[in-house]
């Protein structure tokens, strides 16, 4: 099986919602399996049990094992995932991919396909931006990044979830609001477009190495 990672940090959930619904469209292509992991929570214990919301969250990722850099080497195609920090990735996010030297020494990301998808409270909250932040690392990684093209029709229509640069979804003031429609459909599109694209590399060095 392929395996499609998305790693990611979320708060209050959010994120963890794109990120299962992205894992959809990973698991629609034949042979493509969806290996969720999150990032450490980097909050102190006392600020977290304050607020029954972001400890509700934190009970629901009990079941998801937390992201390692050594994931990468196991994975044919990364998709990152965080909520907007001032236009900015999550300092979660960051850290995790900080501790990546190890890997970009040995090349393990190296024509490998990346991705992004973000949530934010407000339509221009920094979505754009925060997906830009995150294809950065990737580039220094060598990878392939992949976004969401305007073959997608609902870009052309979505007001409050995904751009060509990746999947995203306004939460609103409570961070309470689930994705829209179109919000969720781009994001399945982007998790079934990096499946596809990680399987198509993957047949075509099966290829090369046959004919070598």
């Amino acid at each position: 099986m392929l395996k499609v990672y998305i790693i990611f940090y979320t708060r209050y959930g959010n994120t963890l919602k794109l990120a299962e619904i992205i894992a959809e469209g990973v698991r629609s292509v034949k042979g493509c399996e969806a290996v969720l992991r999150r990032t450490a929570e980097l909050a102190p214990e006392e600020i977290i049990k304050k607020d029954e919301r972001w400890k509700k969250a934190r009970e629901s990722l009990k079941t998801i094992p937390e992201a390692k850099a050594s994931d990468l080497f196991d994975a044919d195609a990364v998709i990152f995932g965080t909520p907007t920090r001032y236009g900015n990735m999550s300092s979660s996010l960051k850290d995790f991919i900080d501790k990546t030297a190890g890997v970009w020494v040995k090349g393990g990301l190296v024509g490998k396909v990346g991705a992004a998808f973000t949530s934010s409270t407000t339509i221009h909250g920094g979505q754009e931006t925060t997906l830009l932040t995150m294809f950065i690392p990737m580039l220094h990684h060598g990878m392939i990044i992949a976004g969401i093209p305007y073959s997608e029709e609902k870009l052309f229509t979505t007001a409050a979830g995904g751009s060509p640069y990746g999947a995203s979804s306004v939460t609103g003031e409570m961070a309470d609001r689930p994705p829209t429609e179109e919000a969720e459909a781009l994001a399945k599109a982007l998790g079934k477009r990096v499946a596809e694209l990680a399987m198509k590399l993957k047949l075509g060095e099966e290829a090369i190495k046959k004919q070598d």
